[in-house]
């Protein structure tokens, strides 16, 4: 079941995040890195496509870190349901495939862009934070 974060200490003016991944671990690691920083606030994670879905719907987010393989719904077509509606959404693919078909259909339903997950936490806030400010991302 997909789990919220209300009791942040963020301000209300940070940046809202949902973080999509089916490996605890990483998804819980990930999170607990990106609520240290003061202008992100991590409100929700997700162990599968659809509960990345449920989660938009419940707090319509600024971001999505959204895994590609995951089970009953996969990121990829996550994504695409997430940008049909909710477009103002930003969806960052975070993945460990390279596979030109998997980013090409990445882009194809939306996703504003794709980040390697070995490239380090510190390069996902990084990516987080130009995409916040408009810019494109795609650490390949």
């Amino acid at each position: 079941m997909a789990t919220t974060r209300s009791d942040s200490p963020y301000p209300s003016g940070a940046t809202t995040l949902i973080v999509a991944d089916n490996h605890d671990l990483l998804r819980e690691s990930t999170c607990s890195y990106l609520k240290r920083e003061p202008d992100l606030r991590v409100i929700g994670e997700a162990k599968d496509g659809q509960e990345a879905i449920e989660l938009c719907r419940l707090h319509q987010p600024d971001f999505v870190v959204m895994d590609v393989s995951m089970p009953r719904i996969n990121g990829v077509e996550a994504t695409k349901l997430i940008k049909e509606e909710f477009p103002a959404i930003k969806v960052l693919i975070w993945s460990g495939n390279v596979s030109p078909g998997v980013i090409s259909e990445a882009r194809r339903v939306g996703a504003d862009g794709y980040f390697l997950k070995d490239s380090g936490l510190e390069e996902l806030v990084v990516a987080v934070r130009a995409m916040h400010q408009g810019e494109p991302h795609n650490s390949l």
